[in-house]
């Protein structure tokens, strides 16, 4: 939360979290339309699949992309309500599902080897 905050700055952001979590300056980013509560607009983060590097694969069903998470700039209700002057700043939010990060970047092929409690999956962490 800023003056002047935008989609750009979120777009940077999440784009250069990407870049330094998975250690390539060349992972790519996109945003596609989608409605969550209290941002307006909101949008679904995909990001380029770090298995196949967007060639396709099993992971990305052949897309080339993985979803990581919700975004959008925050809705200027929601600065109403904690008293904060939506006409002088604007912000953004974002959430990205810790399992799916923790699958993509170290090479796990299946999510679900995270719920099932195995220590021998675990401990190599």
């Amino acid at each position: 939360v800023d003056e002047g905050i935008s989609l750009a700055d979120l777009k940077g952001t999440i784009t250069q979290f990407c870049r330094a979590f998975f250690e390539r300056d060349d992972i790519a980013v996109r945003f596609r339309p989608s409605y969550f509560p209290f941002v307006e607009p909101g949008a679904e983060v995909d990001m380029q699949c770090s298995f196949c590097m967007g060639s396709g694969c099993r992971i990305c069903k052949g897309t080339g992309w993985v979803e990581i998470g919700g975004s959008g700039m925050v809705d200027p209700e929601v600065f109403g309500h904690v008293k904060i002057d939506a006409e002088r700043y604007t912000g953004f939010a974002f959430g990205m599902g810790l399992e799916r990060m923790a699958m993509l970047r170290h090479g796990v092929n299946d999510i679900k080897f995270y719920y099932e409690g195995d220590l021998r999956f675990l401990e190599q962490f």
